[in-house]
């Protein structure tokens, strides 16, 4: 079977409207596939409804069970008579699980009904997910157990870093691991100064400062304390600093209550909120001067491949799961996890600006991958692991 004729469904327990780096890899996947064979994905329905009729592929919302204690809801895919039919009818080659849990669990086990591999990625630091919600070291621990279990009966494993990798081995599994990196979705466009101009004007970006931003979920376990102590001792010494943070989440409201707390002068810091348009994303990056991004929790972020794909340079923490993406000073910066530190460091960098170019082409030259060409080695490597499953139970 050519790789690209294979039939996949994607599983994954949140998709939009929540966005997140899971929910844009899932996407990717699954718009590019679907232009050769037939993909769909299979997640839960959301507490919040989405038109799902324009996305470029099939997507079945399975029955869920609403949880009132976060934003996410319990998918209850084993109760759903329609989900079976369907994979069933679509004759699907291959099912590949983007989370060990309910969708996860449901694609493990029917992929042995059918007679197809189960592909599933490790993307998320579970233990960290788990702590932050209990407060509780046992119930992580359990809940890490069963990851593990999960991962040994799927047919392939998969990381979308070699650190990332490392953390599932941590949490004590031991078989094989392959490395599927994750890819960005954004390129330097050909409009880039008109759109830089366009977005500084709408949104009130100073030309004469040093813009600093974040993207991301607001959320504490993205290390938001950190960035804005951070930009406390920034503002402290220099009014030429100023803090731009995209995104939205239900730490938002304790997280601005926090810089409030501060005091920071006017115009220092600004939450600007979610921000779906692709373009003005480009914009913000396009008008920013580094990426900060210090987060210890996520493994793969896809904001840094979009930020180096427009030319612009990330300051990640040593050692992290995230700072394996740069070569520290030629492609990114490093710093300790402490606001000192960081504050130095991110002095530094702006301090010498043609040390700062010369990273940010280094970072444009060598960290992104288009989707387009991950998701071709996806297609080469599913077909395989089909080859493989085939021969193996033939």
């Amino acid at each position: 079977m050519k790789p690209s004729d294979i039939k996949t469904a994607q599983f994954i327990d949140t998709y939009f409207p929540l966005v997140d780096g899971v929910v844009n890899t899932v996407h990717n996947y699954a718009t590019l596939l679907n232009s050769d064979a037939y993909t769909c994905v299979v997640t839960p329905k959301g507490m919040k409804d989405h038109d799902d009729k324009p996305l470029p592929y099939d997507v079945f919302r399975t029955t869920t069970i609403k949880a009132s204690i976060s934003e996410y809801s319990l998918p209850a895919p084993k109760l759903d008579r329609r989900l079976r039919y369907f994979l069933t009818v679509k004759k699907i080659d291959l099912f590949h699980a983007h989370s060990p849990f309910t969708e996860g669990g449901f694609a493990q086990s029917f992929s042995k009904k059918l007679g197809v591999p189960c592909v599933a990625t490790f993307h998320s630091k579970y233990y960290d997910d788990v702590l932050h919600m209990t407060h509780s070291k046992a119930l992580a621990r359990v809940v890490t157990d069963h990851i593990v279990r999960f991962y040994e009966k799927c047919d392939s494993v998969w990381s979308c870093s070699e650190s990332t990798a490392d953390t599932l081995r941590s949490y004590g599994y031991k078989g094989d691991i392959f490395v599927m990196d994750n890819g960005s979705s954004m390129s330097c466009p050909d409009n880039a100064d008109e759109l830089k101009e366009r977005v500084a004007t709408q949104y009130q970006i100073p030309s004469d400062k040093k813009i600093i931003l974040f993207v991301g979920h607001q959320i504490w376990h993205k290390n938001l304390k950190l960035v804005l102590d951070t930009m406390k001792l920034l503002s402290e010494c220099s009014d030429d600093y100023r803090l731009l943070i995209i995104g939205d989440g239900y730490d938002g409201e304790k997280i601005k209550k926090y810089a409030d707390s501060l005091s920071f002068p006017d115009g220092a810091v600004r939450f600007v909120g979610k921000i779906m348009d692709k373009e003005i994303i480009m914009g913000f990056y396009l008008n920013a001067g580094l990426l900060f991004f210090p987060s210890v929790y996520d493994n793969s972020p896809l904001v840094v491949r979009e930020a180096a794909s427009l030319g612009v340079p990330s300051l990640l923490v040593e050692g992290s799961n995230a700072s394996e993406a740069v070569r520290k000073d030629i492609t990114g910066y490093t710093a300790a996890e402490n606001k000192v530190a960081m504050y130095r460091e991110i002095v530094k960098i702006f301090s010498n600006e043609e040390k700062r170019k010369a990273v940010s082409i280094a970072a444009r030259q060598e960290i992104p991958k288009t989707w387009e060409q991950i998701v071709s080695m996806v297609q080469e490597k599913y077909a395989e692991i089909l080859e493989k499953y085939r021969f193996d139970h033939s």
